[in-house]
């Protein structure tokens, strides 16, 4: 047999069995290079020193890529621009559908003001009211007006009248009778009772009747700001009416929601009011009736 293809000299380097396994080693390599496919976003490999004391490999791991919250930022972007809040009512609206929105606002606190204060001095007369009974029950007048109280208005309305008909008049006035003086000076301090029931609630009223039309104007606006930009950008889809129709709605829902409170604080009050009107003007009278009798005697 020749040696020189088969025999294991230094001619086999030539043999055709190396040629054939070559040949397959270079067909499957690319085969296998491509089935190895790398991962995604692999991290490259750090080196750690190991050796240092508190260094540890997770330690010493790089964090893991992070996305931004998309979602969250876009739904804090949607609602910035929601054109039927508050807000965004304020950042679109003109210089009217802001005065418009002040104006409500002033009502609605005027009302939440003068209600509070109403009652406080409601509460304050109602306490009176109660004393009236002492003066009546007291053996003297002096003893009477103490038992009213020194800041009663019901005590003016008896001091008034004891006023005017222990006054001497000279001239003019000493043609008027003793008695109408007192009359009328008790009809003068029963009005200023009356004066101070009064107070604000022309206010409440005042609110409680136009807020709905202040609202409805602030509506009205809205809808010819959303025709407007309708004509000049021909374009009528959602996103260039949304805005204005926004405004519209708020107005119209914020003044209904300042006017109805006012009317219902208006009516709460004024029957309040009358109660006690109706206890000045019953002690006045009385009040008259005992000068008048006692000038008699």
């Amino acid at each position: 047999m020749n040696t020189a293809y088969f025999g294991d000299g230094p001619s086999r380097r030539g043999s055709p069995v190396r040629f054939l396994v070559a040949a397959l080693a270079l067909a499957f390599l690319p085969v296998g290079a491509m089935a190895q496919t790398p991962p995604a976003e692999s991290a490259p490999a750090v080196d750690v020193d190991t050796s240092i004391p508190g260094v540890t490999e997770e330690a010493a791991a790089p964090a893991p890529l992070t996305t931004t919250e998309e979602p969250a930022a876009e739904e804090g972007a949607e609602e910035a621009h929601n054109p039927f809040s508050i807000q965004g009512m304020w950042a679109q609206g003109d210089i009217v559908a802001r005065s418009t929105l002040i104006i409500m606002i002033i009502m609605f606190s005027g009302t939440i003001y003068i209600a509070a204060t109403k009652v406080i001095d409601q509460n304050i007369l109602n306490g009176q009211v109660k004393k009236l009974g002492g003066f009546w029950e007291a053996g003297s007048l002096d003893d009477g007006l103490e038992a009213l109280g020194e800041k009663s208005a019901f005590r003016n309305i008896a001091e008034g009248a004891v006023a005017q008909a222990n006054s001497a008049q000279a001239g003019l006035g000493a043609r008027i009778s003793r008695g109408d003086r007192t009359s009328h000076q008790v009809g003068i301090e029963l009005e200023r009772v009356n004066t101070r029931l009064q107070a604000g609630m022309a206010f409440l009223a005042t609110v409680g009747s136009i807020c709905p039309f202040v609202g409805l104007f602030g509506t009205v606006w809205g809808i010819v700001n959303a025709l407007v930009r309708i004509g000049l950008t021909g374009d009528a889809s959602i996103e260039k009416v949304a805005g204005p129709v926004g405004e519209a709605l708020i107005m119209t829902a914020i003044g209904l929601a300042v006017a109805v409170p006012a009317v219902i604080f208006y009516n709460l009050l004024g029957r309040r009011n009358k109660s006690i009107s109706d206890a000045a003007r019953h002690f006045a009278y009385d009040v008259e009736k005992l000068m008048a009798s006692s000038a008699k005697a």
